[in-house]
């Protein structure tokens, strides 16, 4: 779901605006004018901005300018009225990603919105790959022990092939780095890598997002668009979270799988495809298969080869190469000179059950790089963050035994902690606490933090 700033001088259509929105499950910031606007791109991170063009003061026009100077890789949609056209096209050249025409469908504006943030999420992606290729020199599996030193002999095998791989693994696991560095290890990797999350397509756009479309194929369709496959073409697709996928959809990736060619919505031509499918799930897709919910021939055709990443739970020994990964990774972009990470804290770090698994330590070790001032994490740094760590300290007198209300007031302090070490930046804590915004504000919500 994305962050989205709606600006307009009318409170109706913002509000219209916002219903569309929000019913797609959306996080909306609403500005009444141009100069507001500007303030909230400078305090919160946005995916998408939508904006009238007529307002008084700064109009659409100017605030499209001024956004791009400043964030020039946020979409922003511009609405405009009946026989606006030529308005919306000047807006295009100073910089905006598209337009609507005043009045539109709520379905029209949501396909829309969609195909933006889609859009701007795959830029995002290459861009971010790109960089940690860059600086990394290719992809890492770090980990010394049996479990992983079998798992990176396995992907090497794997990588010379061209069968399809499903990976299995709790989630933040590590299951889409596994994916990229069979990639990278592959004779495609010259290719795009292209990672899908099904979980965050929605029935409505996956078709044309993975198939692509043409012009006029649906209401909203103004332009032609290539889908990922043709996107990936010679390279690799990985669908994350396979699982999600509804029956439908499960139906027409089956057909590609088969045929291995594509027909764009709203296409009679047909596309020869050549891309190497990898995918991945945390859930039993055989149980899944006997609940009628997986289709089984989609399954035989996903799993030509399977893999399995093991939880952190049962590989500890990995944890002290992971933290030091992990500092190095951060403590450059923060500015810090932490060089390790002391016994005692990894022994803590040790006893945890790791329900969020590699994805949690990251991001416990860069919370810790923040608040540490000295060239090392210390113990009490990781107390501080994880107070539940003090094993045989006691039972203090805030102690609560039963465990739903245990979870939700650690829960509910550790939010606040990180909200408070972002700076109410929201977007930074979500990112920080390796959950969405719209998952972020549902739990400040829950747990009535401001």
């Amino acid at each position: 779901m994305g962050n989205i700033l709606i600006v307009d001088d009318n409170p109706a259509i913002l509000k219209y605006i916002e219903d569309i929105l929000e019913s797609s499950g959306h996080t909306i910031v609403k500005c009444a004018d141009g100069m507001s606007a500007i303030d909230a791109v400078h305090s919160d991170s946005f995916d998408l901005v939508v904006s009238d063009l007529a307002m008084p003061g700064m109009d659409g026009f100017e605030l499209v300018s001024e956004i791009r100077v400043l964030y020039p890789e946020i979409p922003i949609v511009i609405i405009t009225g009946v026989g606006g056209v030529d308005e919306a096209v000047t807006a295009i050249k100073k910089g905006a990603s598209d337009f609507v025409i005043k009045p539109f469908q709520p379905q029209e504006f949501k396909v829309k919105v969609e195909q933006n943030l889609e859009h701007y999420r795959l830029r995002k992606e290459i861009e971010r790959l790109k960089r940690e290729r860059s600086a990394a020199g290719g992809v890492s599996i770090v980990g010394e022990g049996p479990a992983m030193k079998k798992l990176r002999a396995t992907m090497k095998q794997v990588a010379k092939s061209n069968a399809p791989v499903i990976i299995f693994g709790e989630s933040g696991t590590g299951k889409e780095l596994v994916a990229r560095a069979i990639h990278e290890e592959s004779e495609r990797r010259e290719k795009p890598f292209l990672p899908v999350d099904c979980s965050a397509l929605s029935e409505t756009i996956i078709e044309s997002e993975l198939f692509g479309h043409v012009r006029g194929a649906f209401t909203g369709a103004d332009r032609t668009k290539k889908g990922l496959f043709e996107e990936a073409n010679g390279g690799t697709v990985f669908l994350d979270e396979i699982g999600n996928l509804t029956w439908q959809t499960q139906s027409k990736l089956l057909r590609f799988l088969q045929e291995r060619e594509i027909k764009p919505v709203g296409s009679s031509k047909v596309m020869k495809i050549n891309v190497r499918i990898i995918s991945a799930t945390n859930v039993n897709l055989r149980k899944e298969i006997e609940n009628g919910t997986f289709r089984e021939d989609l399954f035989y055709r996903l799993s030509g080869i399977e893999l399995v990443v093991p939880p952190l739970r049962d590989r500890v020994d990995d944890i002290p190469h992971l933290a030091e990964h992990f500092i190095h990774k951060y403590s450059r972009d923060l500015g810090k000179k932490i060089n390790f990470i002391e016994d005692e804290a990894l022994d803590i770090l040790k006893r945890r059950t790791w329900n969020g698994n590699v994805r949690e330590l990251e991001h416990l070790i860069e919370y810790a790089l923040v608040l540490e001032s000295r060239d090392r994490i210390e113990a009490g740094t990781i107390l501080h963050i994880l107070p539940e760590g003090r094993e045989g300290a006691g039972v203090s007198a805030s102690f609560e035994p039963d465990l739903t209300r245990a979870v939700a007031f650690f829960e509910k302090g550790h939010i606040e902690r990180v909200i408070d070490l972002a700076r109410n930046n929201k977007a930074k804590a979500a990112r920080l606490l390796g959950i969405s915004r719209s998952v972020l504000y549902e739990k400040m919500k829950k747990y009535h933090i401001e």
